[in-house]
């Protein structure tokens, strides 16, 4: 995985610390974390790392914090998702979703005002291949990233390709992550993933530059909350 080509920061170390206990259910839905002197203790780090993981936490709708009360957690991510990744990379999967979210949306929005026939082409066959395969019980992480990569080329601007791609980082490793997670769930989570993504064609195809970037900012929304809340469904 492209997580392990770099070492993880202490907050990303606690950050999965957290989410571990979570997962176990020592930290359960609706219970309230011990205090930031009491995590730096039991985590043995300063009150500064715990604090960044706690913020990154609440970003990514694991807990609230309540004014006056502490930090509460909201939800519990999938139980596979120790089977796929290190908890510790979580959080840094989620930060590239961030990016994904910004840059994906921008960019099926100038696709859908700039494709070719070609383009379009291209984005169909990706689509309709990624889609076949799901139907036959693949989640093939490459397939999934031919179809976004197809979309980024849409623009006509290769930089779009250049700010997801590079630096050790490869959509499909990501992507394999999230697939795993549809793949542990319901045959609607599976079916959801392919509606997300034939809006997202549908809209490029009538050059519908709004519908596109809401088509595919959602998608990556949804990508999102799958990993971090077990109860989402599909």
């Amino acid at each position: 995985m492209v997580f392990e080509t770099r070492p993880s920061s202490f907050a990303d170390q606690v950050y999965g610390r957290i989410l571990d206990e979570i997962l176990s259910g020592a930290f359960a839905p609706n219970s309230r974390l011990p205090g930031e002197n009491d995590l730096s203790e039991l985590f043995g780090v300063s009150r500064p790392v715990v604090r960044q993981a706690l913020a990154r936490l609440r970003v990514d709708g694991l807990v609230e914090a309540r004014r006056g009360s502490g930090t509460y957690v909201l939800s519990r991510p999938s139980d596979n998702l120790t089977d796929v990744t290190s908890l510790t990379d979580v959080s840094r999967f989620l930060r590239y979703q961030e990016l994904r979210l910004s840059i994906e949306g921008e960019a099926a929005a100038l696709a859908a005002e700039r494709r070719t026939e070609k383009n379009l082409s291209d984005i169909a066959r990706a689509h309709e291949r990624f889609a076949q395969q799901i139907g036959h019980g693949t989640f093939d992480p490459e397939s999934d990233r031919a179809f976004h990569l197809a979309i980024l080329d849409a623009t006509g601007n290769e930089f779009f390709r250049g700010a997801l791609e590079g630096n050790g980082v490869v959509l499909s490793d990501f992507m394999g992550i999230s697939l795993s997670i549809t793949r542990s769930g319901s045959t609607d989570r599976a079916r959801k993933v392919i509606s997300e993504h034939t809006d997202i064609v549908e809209a490029i195809r009538k050059r519908d530059a709004v519908w596109a970037r809401a088509a595919m900012e959602l998608h990556i929304i949804h990508a999102r909350r799958r990993l971090t809340d077990r109860t989402l469904d599909p």
